[in-house]
């Protein structure tokens, strides 16, 4: 059975875990640990082996060796893994979400929420072993067939980030695994178990075969050991990283320079344009949860409102009088919305982002303090291109409301930026919304919704620098995580011209 969580001991600290190798749970060669905090108390939840670089060698080693053997198997037996693994998740959710709200402060809604993709997104993958993967071409050379056929790729790298730590570590692996790859996970180091200690923990009751999915856990130290390393071993076909856009771009070009696949989910810069004709507390609900759903960590958030100059002041006006009702919360609390921010060198940054704008003569409507290990929820105004708040990715729970008179001015004022992941449009009229919705240079947009949604099935990427050399989801994984070949059959001979 799982030991999902596991007892406290005599100091308060949890016993240290341990990473998954080969089928086997082990400590780092050396014995190094370093500790997984809560981010509300500064408490150690576990503390966690810091891999070396052996250990890493380790686990590329065994996920190449176990990948011809699992690419071999028939889908039918790779999918009913997958659904055992769901079916196993399904009755043990409540822990994984305990983990989520003590490892990263998520609030029950958040937590819960991220659980609900997680069976959806095995199951996807289990449909996805028995997927066509070839195709049949003309020919203009009479007795020729031209077929297109797919293999696995090989041993795939993973960088998983913190924020949504389960379903983003989750999902970076298991389309690859299930079309015949195996996987090396390394997790953030502010979310080691929720996001692959436990994950695991769930294959292995699972069933799956050892070395197919390894997770390696590092500290803040380490993480650019492994990632030199899966950029460097030629055993690692493709590397998955989903995390932030300046050690996306560090780890692509390392990648070019070896002529390595890499397929990034980078961060967002997401507008939401609200029209003039937009049902206003529909808007300003749909504003309210894009930015400060799990304090605005997420690389969806809605930090770039943009509101027609005729309905501008109400929406405000009805923006603040909701955000100044949920105050800073612990995450224990289910009625928690707005819980800690993941460490303090993020609440530095929020802080000083924000400073910086009021001086430079943004107006906070609400909010724009630190209150311990919380930022408190901020609606800033008079926001022009020249601040920091305007260009760069907040990540915390932070948002901007401007102006627009005309919807060209509103496409061009959402497409000032050099992201591109997420955008919305508010509108009574859905058809205005759609056409508007294809201005916009983003890789996901949603009309009469807000800027975060996920689902599993569907194509989830970005533009620019919010990544890009695949999409995320079952159909793209096909792209990402497997190699065509063309294979041409003469089955009558033909005239040569010489």
């Amino acid at each position: 059975m799982l030991d999902l969580i596991k007892p406290i001991t005599d100091d308060g600290v949890s016993a240290t875990r341990r990473m998954f190798i080969d089928g086997a749970w082990r400590a780092a060669q050396g014995g190094a640990v370093f500790a997984s905090e809560n981010p509300t108390t500064g408490a150690i939840v576990a503390n966690v082996p810091d891999a070396s670089a052996a250990d890493v060698e380790d686990a590329i080693a065994a996920a190449a060796r176990a990948q011809p053997a699992w690419a071999a198997l028939p889908p039918a037996a790779r999918a009913g893994l997958f659904h055992r693994a769901a079916a196993l998740f399904s009755a043990r959710q409540q822990e994984f979400a305990d983990m989520l709200v003590a490892e990263t402060g998520s609030g029950f809604g958040k937590a819960m929420f991220e659980c609900s993709l997680i069976p959806l997104a095995l199951a996807e993958a289990a449909g996805l072993t028995t997927r066509e993967i070839g195709e049949i071409y003309p020919s203009q050379v009479p007795g020729k067939i031209n077929r297109t056929m797919r293999a696995p790729a090989g041993v795939i790298g993973v960088v998983s980030p913190w924020n949504f730590p389960l379903y983003l570590s989750m999902r970076g692996f298991i389309y690859a695994v299930a079309l015949g790859n195996t996987a090396v996970l390394k997790p953030s180091e502010d979310s080691p178990i929720a996001g692959g200690v436990m994950l695991a923990e769930l294959f292995e009751e699972a069933g799956f075969p050892p070395g197919v999915f390894n997770v390696v856990t590092t500290s803040r130290d380490g993480a650019a050991m492994v990632g030199d390393q899966f950029v460097n071993d030629k055993r690692i076909a493709v590397i998955s990283f989903t995390g932030s856009t300046r050690v996306g771009q560090a780890l692509s070009t390392a990648c070019a320079n070896v002529f390595k696949p890499i397929v990034l989910e980078l961060g967002g810069k997401n507008p939401m344009i609200v029209l003039e004709d937009a049902d206003l507390d529909r808007a300003v609900d749909l504003a309210f949860f894009g930015s400060f759903l799990h304090q605005g960590q997420i690389c969806m958030s809605c930090d770039k409102v943009l509101v027609h100059r005729s309905i501008i002041d109400e929406f405000v006006k009805r923006l603040v009088a909701k955000t100044i009702n949920f105050v800073p919360t612990n995450p224990d609390e289910q009625t928690c919305v707005i819980g800690p921010i993941i460490n303090s060198r993020q609440l530095r940054r929020i802080e000083t982002m924000v400073e910086e704008a009021v001086r430079e003569g943004a107006k906070a409507h609400c909010g724009g303090a630190a209150q311990g290990p919380y930022y408190t929820a901020t609606v800033l105004t008079n926001v022009n291109s020249s601040m920091r708040v305007w260009n760069e990715e907040i990540f915390g729970p932070v948002t901007t409301v401007t102006p627009f008179d005309t919807e060209d001015e509103a496409v061009a004022l959402a497409n000032d930026t050099h992201y591109g992941l997420s955008a919305s449009v508010i509108t009574s009229n859905v058809l205005r919304g759609e056409l508007l919705a294809e201005r916009i240079k983003a890789g996901m947009v949603h009309v009469n919704d807000s800027t975060v949604h996920d689902e599993p099935h569907c194509p989830f990427s970005g533009l620019g620098a919010s990544g890009g050399g695949g999409k995320w989801g079952p159909k793209g994984a096909i792209e990402a995580f497997t190699v065509q070949r063309w294979i041409s059959t003469q089955r009558q001979a033909h005239p040569l011209p010489f």
